[in-house]
């Protein structure tokens, strides 16, 4: 499963399903698109940590613009760790 598949499936599962994950791609933006709020990005960051095993920092989360910023640092966090 590709890092943007297992993404898709944290964001539907922090949204409780209440998000249409097929929608979402590299380009949708966390807050303007899907509709984010800061509490849900904490949500997301402890849950991105958890599937993924990187560490994310607080400076992290305003990084975390689109769909794309996240998966890359993801993939930063694992090529580094």
């Amino acid at each position: 499963m590709s890092t943007l598949d297992r993404l898709k499936k944290l964001l539907s599962e922090v949204y409780d399903g209440e998000i249409d994950a097929a929608g979402i791609t590299e380009e949708s933006r966390v807050i303007e698109d899907i509709g984010m709020k800061s509490i849900a990005m904490l949500y997301m960051a402890m849950a991105i940590e958890n599937e993924f095993g990187v560490n994310l920092t607080n400076d992290d989360l305003p990084k975390m613009r689109t769909v794309g910023d996240i998966i890359k640092m993801i993939d930063e966090r694992k090529k580094n760790a």
